[in-house]
């Protein structure tokens, strides 16, 4: 049986011989857990399990007293960070677009096919909203009572796309303004950005970026956004498929070539905002935003790299790996980025080694 869970993790090493035929079962064996490949992996903190939800995103209220996530189930998620207790299963709410309305009813008619997106699950900066990615092409809008209280309140919808029986998009990475009034949230399949109203839904403005657009970073009056599939192809650009008609630039073997960082200025015409893309490794994923906001930290899953991006002028100033070693016998595909109050220790999940890097 599968076990989601919430953890941080460290990898015991294994050596060449350890990687035989074994008749020990997958899963849990006391206070470790046995992956497919042999890996023995040994908690570092407090697991939560979550049967079946395999959770995609966490996000802690400014506060600091609510962690919430989700996954492939249809509800959100509300734990105590301190204890680790469940305090409260959401339904997702209905697809209604407006927050005029009583509470009661989004709860009465739940959207009971949403669920998460690869990723997206921000509080606002005053901690009363929870924007929420579904992967069916909208935005879930939670609603955080003073007494900590979650409650789903409304949806806000991206405009379809056309691609073959696809008329959904994916959103993904969002960010909130420090206002609370606007979000900023990628479209995967229509490889845009919006700039939305959060009380209406209305896009005000939206702008081209990368193949399959994933994270979303705010900062000051730039946006940030990672592309899993680097720039877009132009003329003879060798090319292969993305998914869904769509297509990505490819290296000789026809496997994906580049990741990349699209920046976009907003107090710019949205003709000329797209002020830069930077080129970063294969399957560029989540960032992390220095609390001082000079430093922007990107992840490329691909290729185990780091990129440090100065804001100020938006060079790569440092590349660094996500291997503990270079020789590893496993990538370690870094697929979450967070950095502590201080800015100075970056916690990195590389998710092929159930392991969380520590940089400083």
């Amino acid at each position: 049986m599968a076990v989601s869970a919430i953890a941080s993790f460290s990898v015991l090493p294994l050596g060449a011989g350890d990687f035989g035929a074994t008749n020990t079962p997958v899963g849990r064996q006391g206070g470790t857990l046995i992956t497919p490949v042999n890996q023995i992996v040994a908690s570092a903190g407090r697991v939560v399990e979550l049967p079946g939800m395999r959770p995609q995103a966490l996000a802690l209220s400014p506060d600091g007293k609510i962690l919430v996530t989700a996954g492939l189930t249809h509800e959100l998620l509300a734990l105590d960070p301190a204890t680790g207790n469940i305090l409260q299963h959401v339904p997702l709410p209905a697809d209604k677009t407006t927050e005029e309305g009583p509470v009661v009813s989004a709860i009465l008619n739940p959207d009971e096919k949403a669920q998460l997106s690869y990723t997206g699950l921000k509080f606002s900066r005053d901690g009363g909203r929870i924007y929420f990615s579904d992967i069916n092409g909208d935005v879930k809008v939670f609603e955080v009572a003073r007494d900590g209280k979650v409650a789903p309140r409304f949806s806000l919808p991206l405009p379809p796309v056309a691609l073959g029986k696809r008329t959904n998009d994916i959103a993904t990475g969002l960010a909130v303004s420090p206002d609370g009034r606007l979000i900023y949230v990628a479209g995967n399949l229509s490889d845009r950005l919006f700039e939305m109203e959060t009380a209406t839904g209305k896009i005000l403005r939206s702008w081209k970026v990368g193949v399959a657009p994933f994270e979303v970073v705010l900062a000051g009056q730039k946006v940030y956004v990672s592309n899993w599939g680097g720039r877009q192809p132009g003329p003879g650009n060798a090319t292969g498929p993305g998914g869904l008609g769509t297509l990505v630039r490819t290296d000789p073997r026809g496997i994906a070539s580049e990741g990349s960082i699209t920046i976009i200025d907003l107090a710019r015409d949205p003709a000329t905002a797209v002020i830069r893309e930077i080129v970063v490794g294969p399957h560029a994923s989540a960032m992390a935003l220095s609390p001082n906001g000079r430093w922007l930290i990107a992840a490329s899953t691909g290729s185990d790299l780091l990129s440090v991006l100065d804001t100020r002028n938006d060079e790569v100033v440092e590349t660094v790996t996500a291997r503990q070693t270079p020789g590893d016998p496993f990538g370690a595909q870094p697929a979450a980025l967070v950095l502590d109050a201080s800015g100075k220790t970056l916690y990195c999940a590389n998710g092929t080694q159930n392991a969380v890097a520590v940089f400083q």
